[in-house]
């Protein structure tokens, strides 16, 4: 009887703990989007690298986009033999610009006949065709009726999804969108106020669980995977993302916080919700691509591995010009040091920026950069000039916090 109750008990504590641990949604799915307008040779290396982590690519292959002279198309001039080689299943992506008043039809369709033609002919998997339109909500309804008659002219065998924003969800005229296609997308990157940043994983959360509960398709959500910038205009900010600007103005950083994004992707992958299929990340990196994460901090976030930052600090240039440079090669943003002292011979003159100030000893040989603000921080992939010095010789010798 004894050992009959240790076995029970064991068996007990084996079914509680099951219950207690969160359980990972097994059928869980992960897409990437890739949105550069013209590839190059860094794409086949991307390709590559992500055909383990991800298993449909959503390609950016036609965009419709507002200028003061009138609407403009621009065909995406896209590596059809890579993404034939590669093998996956492709959805094709079609950008509307927000802005547009009234959509087209007989030229959208022709023109959206005419790539699938050809990306299939190349041997391109298409599966699905996805519209990214960010149109007002008061106009859903219109939307509606707008795809409903783009599907008649499209194969049957083709799927039709949506980009969706937060502010559409319960809206009039929403139920008669997600009538018309097979699967959307939320987006929860870039969607409020850029002041407020890029992604807020508890207004996020907030919006999954209001399109789970009212959702009449399959859908998936799309998070971020890169920073932007604000750039100071008279009006107000005028938002920089993967094409720089050339503007003398003033730039703020939009940094993205990786655990935010991966505690938010662990958090939708214990969500309980017939619906749900996966992520859509956005975007697929390029080493030319400075505003997106590095391909190894990508997968770390999105496999949910532990994030960690990785500060090196080091001197570069040669005698008598030095400069002292910080990067982070971690996953995650690092703090700078409070204190970082450097030991010289023969130094004549030495300045700090990036936050420090210099502090001379009596020996003009020892210099001291000490921070002004604590808590100031090095982004992953960023490099941080914190001061140069005039030297003969020059060490790095110690620094705290």
């Amino acid at each position: 009887m004894n050992l009959q109750f240790k076995i029970i008990s064991l068996l007990f504590s084996l079914w509680v703990l099951c219950s207690c641990t969160p359980q990972l949604n097994s059928t869980f799915s992960q897409h990437i989007y890739i949105w550069q307008r013209v590839w190059n040779s860094e794409h086949a290396q991307a390709l590559a690298q992500s055909k383990a982590d991800f298993s449909v690519l959503r390609v950016l292959g036609l965009q419709l986009h507002q200028t003061k002279t009138g609407p403009v198309w621009t065909q995406a001039k896209v590596g059809l033999p890579l993404l034939s080689a590669d093998g996956r299943a492709v959805q094709l992506v079609v950008r509307f610009d927000g802005q547009l008043k009234l959509l087209p039809k007989a030229v959208l369709q022709q023109k959206i006949l005419t790539l699938l033609q050809l990306w299939q002919q190349q041997g391109v998997k298409v599966t699905q065709l996805e519209l990214d339109y960010d149109c007002a909500s008061s106009q859903l309804g219109a939307y509606a009726l707008w795809i409903k008659e783009l599907r008649q002219v499209l194969p049957q065998t083709l799927a039709l999804s949506i980009t969706a924003l937060p502010d559409w969800l319960g809206k009039p005229g929403w139920s008669e969108l997600q009538q018309q296609i097979d699967e959307l997308t939320l987006q929860v990157h870039s969607v409020i106020s850029p002041e407020q940043g890029l992604f807020q994983p508890e207004l996020a959360k907030r919006w999954a669980q209001q399109l789970a509960a009212k959702a009449q398709k399959p859908f998936y959500i799309a998070v971020p995977s890169y920073h932007s910038a604000l750039l100071k205009q008279e009006q107000g900010w005028l938002v920089e993302s993967e094409q720089a600007l050339q503007s003398q103005s003033e730039r703020q950083e939009l940094w993205l916080d990786a655990l935010a994004v991966q505690g938010f992707s662990l958090w939708l992958k214990q969500q309980d919700w017939p619906l749900l299929q996966g992520l859509a990340w956005f975007r697929l990196p390029l080493p030319s691509d400075k505003r997106s994460w590095s391909y190894s901090q990508l997968q770390a976030v999105s496999s949910g591995k532990t994030l960690t930052a990785d500060l090196k600090l080091s001197l570069h240039g040669e005698a008598p010009q030095f400069e002292l440079v910080a990067e982070n090669h971690g996953f995650v943003a690092a703090p700078l040091p409070a204190e970082i002292n450097l030991s010289g011979a023969l130094c004549s003159a030495a300045d700090a920026v990036s936050g420090y100030m210099l502090q001379r000893a009596k020996d003009k040989n020892q210099l001291r950069f000490v921070l002004a603000e604590a808590g100031t921080m090095v982004q992953p992939r960023q490099r941080l000039v914190l001061g140069w010095a005039s030297c003969q010789s020059l060490t790095l010798w110690a620094f705290k916090g």
